[in-house]
């Protein structure tokens, strides 16, 4: 059975000292991230007005420039001494990022993000982070108390915690720890394979030809916008306000858990129902540039689905293959293989003017990612 890196995200109940201590460190590793930023930067240029093209992105750069950061700002030093670490180590990943595979460029960070957190990292040698009882002890901060359920309580207590990170998400306090585990991998109920077609209309159409709805947000979003225009007309940090924005809060969370809950069980179904999982690849920050898309791209949370798809497959042994975007799944007739180049984006059945077949466009498009997959599958299981 294979060691896995499990994050389980519990719900903390800090006091009010342990509230202000969880608030200066999550201001303080936003402090960091923005000085280490701007020094980058200017160092950068100072490096560019010399004949340097690039300035080394690492740890011993950043590291350097946090030394400087404590010597002048001694408030850093309430903070514990990891989290600060954990943030040029973020940092260079978001560089990295943005020079090998062309995402954006870091951006500083603000009090109006609605998710603030910290990264502690575990010293095992002293076993810094521990679970006892119900409350899990955070170096600076001591005992937090914390609700979970028992399969949860009882991984935390017999796994080697690797950090712990701290997040105040929409007024509540909650600790992902981040744990290294055996994982039992599911039995699955079928060797078979299905191909998903994910879509705007429907969640996902499989190549069964069952199909997952969306879910009916419409309440929660008529609550958030009328809260929304509650908190607008009212004065920012008075009783009125608070009253509000804790409603507002209540029902962003709402969502969130219900897509989130739905997701887990749409994936848990897959993977205990097949072997092989196809997917498209989707342009998903192309489709974001769509004013008609985009609405609906939010709402839906496609690639929290696909990460979901993705590790699951890891940790049960299942074979996850993706197709490449730019395969014409929905244009060729599962029968007959004939391209219909002229297949308008809001047709939803069509018949193939060569067999005459008649095809619902998802369900189509799903039996032909699903022996896309197979055919690529094979393919990689040749090469190796």
């Amino acid at each position: 059975m294979p060691l896995v890196n499990k994050g389980l995200r519990i719900r903390i109940y800090p006091n009010k000292d342990m509230r202000q201590e969880i608030e200066q460190n999550i201001g303080n590793a936003r402090f960091v991230w923005n000085q280490l930023l701007q020094t980058y930067r200017e160092t950068y240029q100072l490096f560019k007005d010399h004949g340097y093209t690039r300035l080394q992105c690492n740890m011993t750069t950043f590291n350097t420039m946090l030394n400087m950061l404590k010597t002048e700002y001694s408030f850093l030093g309430l903070s514990e001494s990891t989290s600060l670490q954990q943030v040029y180590r973020d940092l260079i990943q978001s560089f990295n990022k943005f020079f090998k595979y062309g995402a954006g460029y870091p951006c500083r960070k603000t009090k109006r993000n609605p998710k603030q957190s910290f990264r502690i990292q575990n010293n095992k040698s002293i076993n810094s982070i521990r679970v006892n009882g119900r409350y899990l002890y955070l170096p600076k901060i001591g005992d937090v108390k914390f609700r979970t359920s028992k399969e949860y309580l009882e991984l935390l207590k017999g796994s080697v915690i690797n950090n712990v990170t701290v997040c105040k998400e929409n007024g509540l306090y909650f600790a992902v720890v981040n744990i290294e585990t055996i994982h039992t991998p599911i039995q699955s109920m079928g060797d078979g394979a299905v191909g998903v077609d994910l879509g705007l209309k429907n969640l996902a159409t499989l190549s069964t030809g069952l199909k997952i709805v969306n879910l009916n947000f419409s309440q929660e979003e008529e609550r958030i916008q009328f809260y929304q225009q509650q908190m607008s007309r009212r004065k920012n940090g008075s009783r009125g306000f608070k009253e509000a924005q804790g409603k507002y809060w209540k029902w962003v969370n709402r969502k969130k858990n219900r897509k989130t809950d739905a997701y887990h069980r749409f994936t848990y179904y897959l993977i205990t129902h097949f072997s092989t999982i196809c997917l498209e690849k989707l342009n998903i920050r192309g489709m974001f540039q769509n004013d008609k898309w985009s609405p609906k791209l939010q709402r839906n949370g496609l690639y929290q689905l696909v990460e979901q798809l993705r590790y699951k497959c890891d940790w049960n042994k299942r074979d996850f293959v993706q197709v490449d975007r730019f395969y014409p799944s929905s244009q060729l007739c599962h029968e007959c293989g004939y391209q219909h180049h002229d297949l308008g984006i809001g047709v939803g059945v069509w018949v193939c003017p060569e067999c005459g077949s008649r095809h619902d466009r998802d369900v189509n498009a799903s039996l032909n990612i699903r022996d896309e997959g197979l055919r690529l599958l094979k393919e990689q299981k040749n090469d190796k």
